[in-house]
Formats: structure tokens, sequence, C-alpha cells
């Protein structure tokens, strides 16, 4: 029995996003947005089959027993109560009252109501209640087991208002709740009512569950306090980007935000990205990416270029994402070994529009802020309706990269409407293994090409002298310092070929065989 349909782990390495790599919760990011979790197979909110938010009584705060048409019957299980506060991440964290939240989940043997094997005629441990001034509803539960698969959790959705919400449509957010794992094992002690949970939590982390392995749990896992004899309580912040929901953004789950990104007034760094549609089932896609910029001041030469990548899980009906970002460092240029990612912090996405947006982080060495995003390129299949267009040219663009010399790698952007394809290029100095963060380097190519070609030319370029999220100096500049012709043998598959004539690489030349890191985009043709 499962809780979240299994896909194949996003071990997004190519660019250093490590996704198997957990993290713990970090207190600077008590306020960010909640992480986008699948729904899973058995959400009872008429997506997959029944709909119990349609049903008079879903309101309510205790959710121990089934209500209505369902009968009465409570399920057992150690007594928990809920407490999820939901605040307004784009604004101050400030609480939201009058929100709905639906949760569900499991029971003590592992089952879910309406859809495990004699459990289908029940509504159990399902139920909706409203925010109050604070922000905060409570529900009164069991504590959920642990069944073969999946770490210990709470579904929950978030919606604008409770019509919303009983009308079964419309959630502004669907996540989970993790379960510390001192309190699980404390109650799965109890065999006979938890029966087979400590056995599986046994074979289960955090950062190997499907859901929670993207970032180790860091933003869903809640705070538990209580005792066997006196019950437990659980408590999550959910923070959410509510000017956003109510926007015409575009949704966050399409190829099309895919591309180049950058603050003007800071030209000569930015964000490069990939959004890979429903990867993780129906509504529910993944982002990749990739900044490049520098070091804090002074600046300096390429010594002081400096990379991060950030990956996650995206849902659609929403303009925003928070996703955990790494940092990769020794490695050497076009050379092993293989580097992972190690977590260096968080980001929050958010698009206001299909060529504007902004882009805040946090970082675990205490720099954050926010940087306004405009779109280097014109948007070609974006859209702010339901609508999805694709185009042949364009869905070449993404994440790119050499699986044995994974850890580097190049994010592209074919654009059609210009036409002009970009990428920038991570990787490290040919010494880079020695160096440290110091042995970072990016590279960005540009070049115009024939809509329709497979093969593209490109000019490569090194830039340096600028600091980190600041203004372009006057110390800064962006230099030639070779060619790159990019050809694309298929949808997924591609040789990068490339001569330095000057710059940190001067005299070095070579070709990459290229695969796309993860799925290809609709329409793709090559």
């Amino acid at each position: 029995m499962s809780g979240h349909v299994p896909v194949r782990r996003l071990v997004l390495r190519a660019l250093g996003a490590a996704a198997v790599m957990g993290a713990a919760p970090l207190e600077a990011l008590a306020c960010s947005i909640v992480p986008s979790e699948t729904q899973g197979p058995y959400p009872g909110d008429g997506s997959n089959g029944p709909n119990v938010l349609t049903q008079s009584g879903i309101v309510r705060s205790d959710i121990r027993a089934s209500f209505g048409a369902a009968g009465t019957a409570v399920t057992p299980g150690t007594p928990l109560t809920v407490t999820l506060q939901v605040v307004d991440a784009s604004n101050a964290c400030t609480p939201l009252a009058g929100y709905a939240v639906y949760i569900w989940h499991c029971n003590a043997s592992g089952q879910y109501s309406m859809y495990s094997s004699g459990a289908t005629a029940q509504n159990w441990l399902r139920g909706v209640q409203v925010t109050d001034a604070n922000g905060r509803v409570t529900f009164t539960t069991v504590y959920p087991g642990c069944y073969s698969g999946r770490w210990p959790h709470i579904h929950f959705e978030i919606f604008a208002s409770t019509a919303d919400a009983v009308a079964g449509s419309n959630a502004l957010k669907t996540s989970q709740i993790a379960m510390p794992e001192s309190a699980n094992r404390e109650v799965y002690t109890q065999s006979a009512l938890y029966p087979g949970s400590l056995s599986n939590q046994d074979q289960v982390t955090l950062r190997s569950d499907g859901v929670f392995g993207d970032d180790g749990g860091a933003l869903e896992l809640g705070t538990v306090t209580g005792s066997l004899t006196a019950g437990y309580a659980v408590t999550l912040q959910a923070g959410i980007a509510a000017a956003a929901s109510s926007s015409n953004a575009p949704d966050i789950d399409q190829q099309g935000l895919t591309g180049m990104w950058y603050e003007p007034a800071s030209s000569g760094q930015g964000l490069a990205l990939e959004v890979y549609p429903d990867l993780r089932g129906t509504g529910v896609g993944f982002l990749q990416g990739g900044w490049f910029t520098f070091d804090v001041a002074p600046a300096g030469g390429v010594e002081k270029q400096r990379w991060y990548t950030f990956g996650g899980t995206v849902a659609a009906g929403g303009a925003t994402a928070t996703l955990p970002l790494y940092v990769n460092t020794g490695g050497n240029f076009n050379a092993t070994p293989v580097t992972t990612g190690q977590v260096a912090g968080s980001a929050t996405i958010d698009f206001s529009s299909c060529t504007e947006g902004e882009f805040t982080y946090m970082l675990s060495d205490g720099r954050n802020g926010t940087i306004p995003l405009t779109r280097l390129l014109p948007s070609v299949t974006c859209s702010t309706t339901s609508a999805r267009p694709t185009s042949a040219d364009f869905a070449l663009s993404g994440n790119w990269y050499d699986p044995s010399t994974s850890g580097q790698g190049l994010i592209v952007e074919v654009n059609p409407v210009t036409p002009v394809m970009f990428f920038a290029w991570y990787t490290y100095a040919a010494n880079g293994a020695s160096l440290g963060i110091a042995g970072q380097r990016w590279f960005t190519a540009q070049g115009a090409y024939n809509n329709g070609a497979r093969s593209m030319t490109a000019t490569l370029y090194e830039t340096s002298g600028g600091v980190f999220d600041a203004p372009t100096l006057a110390s800064q500049a962006t230099n030639a310092v070779g060619t790159a012709t990019l050809s694309f043998s298929s949808c997924s598959a591609a040789t990068l070929s490339y001569a330095f004539g000057t710059g940190s690489n001067a005299g070095k030349q070579g070709s990459i065989a290229l695969s796309r890191v993860a799925a290809v985009p609709a329409g793709c043709t090559a």
C-alpha cells in the first residue's frame, strides 16, 4: 500500500542539485513557502475517484469517526492533535484568516478510508476546518501508521475559502506533514495497535522517501510534543503566496517558464531553469535550475565566479515554489570526478507573469535577499490559461549533461522568436578539484540560428569582476573566449563541440556527448 505513486528518483546531479540529499530544518526558513507535493492515490477530493469534500458534514474538527452515510465507525489509534498555521509568505508571514484546510491520512494499520480494502465504505480521518484570526486550524485525530515505502505523513490541501473546499476544486496548495522519527518510533512500540509500522519505519528515511527526499522534509517536518499516555500534538506553519494565488500569474507547472532570467541592474549574472511539467504525476512537476553569479566583494577574477543549483517539486494551480539550494565543488573541467551538490540554503521563485518574477534566497551562511527577474529572451510557449502550446525548437531547451561527469552541464534556451540560442555552462577549472569553491567556473554562450536548425554555433563568453547580487560594476567584464557548436541528434541526445582561444581555458578544445537530465518536453522534434 502506498500514499504516493512511486516515480524514479530525480537525481538531477547533472548540474549539482543532489535530490537524494536531505537537510535538517533551518530556522531561517520558518516562513518559506511550503513545498507542493503529490496528492497521492487516495486524496478523496474528486481528483482520483470519490469526493468526500462535497459530502455534508466534512467541515469538522474531530475526524476520528466516519460521518454521514458512511456511519459512525471510529478508527483506533494513539490520540493526535494536528495544528496548521497558514501564513502569507509573500507578505511578512501575515496569518491568513478564513482559508479552508482539508487534511487526510492513513490509520494505525496503514489504511486509507474510501480506498483501502475493508475501508471503502468509511470516510474517517478526513475533514475540513477554517483558519481563525491567527491563521490556525486544529484537528483531533489519531497518529498515522507507517506503511511500506513511505515516511509517516499527513496530507493537506489549502483553499481560499470554505466554498472552494466543499466544491472539491481549486486548491491553492497541496502538501504533506512529515512526522518526526523519534515520535514515530515511540508510538510504533505499540505493535498490536500499529502492526508492521516499526519494521516499515526501519526501511525508509526522509532522504530516501519519494516525496520528502528532495530536501529531507526541511520545510514539512512537523514539531511533535506529548507522550504515549497523554497523546501527541503536531504543529506546522504552512506558508503560501496569497497574492500570487489571486492574480493572473502563470501556472508554474509548465515548460513555457523554461529559459534565462536575470535582473537588468545586475546584468552579467542570472538564472537558467527548466520546468518538467507533470513529471511526478498529474499537476505535480519538477523545476531544476542554475544560478550563475559571483562571490561577495571585493570583485576579482574568474576565481570569484560562483554557481548554485536549485530543484524541487512544483504544483499546478500556483505560480510559486520554494526549493532547496545546492553548491558543488571538487570537480574538474569536462573530466571526473563526479560531484554531488551540498545543501546551501533555500530559494523561493515566484512568477507574476510569463516575463516577470522574483527570486528570494536564504543561504546557510546568512546571506539573503530578493532578486527581481525579467526574462532575457521573449516568451515562446508560456501561458496564463490552461492552454499549453508547444514549439519544436523551444522544446530543445533545458538541462543537458554528460552522465560520466555528472555535477556539471548546460542549461540551454533555444528561442525561435528571436531567433537566438543561449546557454549557461556550469563547470570547473581544469584543476578545480584542488581549489575548493574557487574551482567553480561558468561560461555563457550566444548565437543566432535558423528556425528548424538542429546544429547551432555560438560565441563562448567568460565574465569576471562582478560581485554577488550587486549592480553591475565598472570592473565587470564579459569577454569572448571561444566558440561552441551545439548539435542535437535527437530530443534527448546532443553534442557540444568547443574551442577556447583565450581566457582561463585558452587552448582547450574537445566535444561532450550530452543527454537530457530528465523528460523530453511535449512537441519536441529533432
